[in-house]
């Protein structure tokens, strides 16, 4: 399997699954503003950290080298982009919750340290926890989220309009210092034989991320989202 085809199947994985604290009906315009905050380079980076780990655990050089090479070529980029914004850790506002299994967790209410440069690398609709989730609900999330991945928002809101399914937007943010430099590392013991400690080292890269809700950060849902502020 190619790289590409390894990428494509971990942007559709990779999915943001804490419920929201409030739901309401989306449209095609909401899609496209909801999805158009997550930092495309943050959402491949976080990908190729993933087809990188899993290729490594799996002894597949090639895979894991260009993955890994992808990677930091794709956060070197991000370092641009200006969805990336600056805030300390304590002030950011929790999602409900952090999937079973799902690397990453709530960012904490105590964190000492100063504000952070933080880049959305996920994001995904999901059902409110009040709501009762029938099988076509969850199937029609599931195509809507992996439609608004392939850039058809339209399609995706048509879906979740068919279904009656109220949603809420939620992002996984990524501390973009820290998860760089465990990505480098993770390259540079790779390059080492050091494949164990590589994978540790993608693996704490993945559990950087904080979920958030996304009002925490652009406005509320029915609200004009403000403008992310650029990274300095």
């Amino acid at each position: 399997m190619t790289i590409r085809a390894f990428l494509t199947s971990a942007l559709v994985t990779a999915a943001v699954c804490a419920q929201p604290a409030f739901a309401a009906p989306v449209t095609a315009r909401q899609v496209n503003q909801d999805f158009g905050r997550l930092s495309q380079e943050g959402l491949r980076a976080f990908a190729d950290v993933d087809v990188a780990r899993r290729a490594i655990i799996a002894k597949d050089h090639k895979i894991a080298t260009d993955a890994l090479a992808d990677a930091n070529r794709t956060l070197t980029r991000a370092t641009q982009d200006n969805r990336q914004f600056l805030k300390a850790e304590n002030e950011l506002h929790p999602a409900a919750a952090v999937p079973a299994g799902h690397p990453g967790r709530l960012p904490s209410s105590v964190a000492t340290t100063g504000p952070v440069l933080w880049l959305p690398v996920l994001g995904q609709y999901v059902i409110s926890s009040e709501a009762k989730q029938s099988p076509g609900q969850q199937q029609a999330i599931a195509e809507a989220n992996d439609l608004m991945k392939k850039g058809q928002p339209k399609a995706a809101a048509e879906g979740l309009e068919k279904a009656g399914v109220d949603v809420q937007f939620v992002l996984a943010i990524a501390p973009q210092q820290a998860f760089t430099a465990d990505v480098y590392r993770a390259s540079v013991l790779f390059e080492g034989g050091k494949n164990d400690e590589a994978v540790a080292a993608l693996t704490e890269a993945q559990e950087t991320l904080r979920f958030v809700s996304e009002d925490n950060i652009l406005g509320t849902a029915g609200k004009k989202p403000a403008s992310p502020q650029p990274a300095k």
